[in-house]
């Protein structure tokens, strides 16, 4: 079957029908094992008679996930590492290791807000890989990324999995750093050079804390290009920008004014670039905000580092 012929046929799968009726079609299509698992290694979906003899397609079958050995075994053949360096949204990935029979190739699954919410890994296992393949996969991506997003479910997944990263993250409760390198990358995406750590308190809004869920994702829909979480009765925002001084009235330009008009206060970290010291930044923003809110003027939002200029 032609390369032209393959992804016609990708293209044309329907959806609507569910993922499981798409991974059948695609395993009839590609003719080689294929799966998806959620963030946590999970098994979500194989094609109806798919087979191999390879370890880690087993493990999936008999456990419905992968222990914590054979997520080190990824790891340390660099697969995580990989996934983390592929490119962002639209790109595919191989991952070869010669302790495995078998060579795999790798796409991410997103919601239709850009947010990761599964993998798919397709074995060479019945035929080798051809030169289209990465094409034919990236192809299959979006056809499933497309069938995830209509639903609910994977929404909210996607949602949980990234706010329970970034408490991870906050809490400094993450200590084997290669574990999570490819999922860390996939907060970073999208995000600008210098990123700024924004917490907003909704106290003075009058607002419940079952309303900290409806501001979120009016602040999602606000300023979509940032990513936004809920942690100890904040929001927390990871804003970004090409600078390394914010500009409140240019960078967060949309959320600023519904700040004031909702009377939402913020306090927001100095710039920094590692995801993984974010501890230290979320402790600037909320010293920024305690020190901020007791001015009398109307401002809302307060930048760290003129919090601290003001304090010498």
């Amino acid at each position: 079957m032609s390369k032209s012929t393959k992804l016609r046929q990708i293209k044309a799968i329907k959806n609507g029908k569910g993922i499981q009726y798409i991974i059948n079609e695609a395993y009839k299509i590609l003719e080689n094992p294929i799966l998806i698992h959620d963030m946590e290694y999970k098994l979500v979906v194989s094609p109806d008679g798919a087979i191999s003899d390879d370890c880690i397609w087993n493990e999936f079958m008999i456990s419905g996930k992968l222990c914590d050995e054979t997520i080190e075994f990824c790891k340390n053949e660099s697969f995580i590492d990989s996934v983390a360096n592929c490119t962002n949204f639209d790109g595919v990935t191989y991952l070869i290791s010669d302790k495995l029979k078998y060579n795999r190739i790798f796409g991410q699954l997103y919601t239709n807000n850009n947010m990761p919410v599964a993998d798919l890994v397709m074995m060479a296992c019945d035929k080798p890989f051809e030169d289209d393949t990465p094409e034919l996969i990236e192809t299959l991506c979006k056809v499933l990324s497309k069938e995830l997003s209509q639903c609910k479910y994977y929404q909210d997944y996607a949602q949980t999995y990234q706010e329970a990263l970034i408490r991870k993250l906050i809490e400094g409760d993450i200590e084997d750093k290669g574990l999570y390198s490819s999922h860390v990358s996939n907060i970073d995406s999208g995000l600008k050079t210098n990123i700024f750590l924004a917490v907003a308190d909704l106290a003075q809004n009058g607002s419940a804390h079952a309303t900290l869920v409806y501001f979120r994702d009016l602040f999602k829909r606000t300023q979509p290009a940032f990513k936004y979480s809920i942690y100890a009765d904040y929001i927390v925002i990871l804003a970004s920008s090409d600078y390394a001084v914010l500009n409140v009235k240019k960078d967060l330009n949309k959320l600023n004014k519904l700040f004031k008009q909702q009377n939402i206060y913020a306090g927001i970290s100095s710039n920094f670039e590692n995801l993984y010291e974010m501890q230290i930044y979320y402790t600037e923003a909320v010293n920024a905000l305690n020190n901020g809110s007791k001015s009398n003027n109307d401002q809302r939002i307060f930048l760290y580092d003129e919090i601290i200029k003001v304090s010498k």
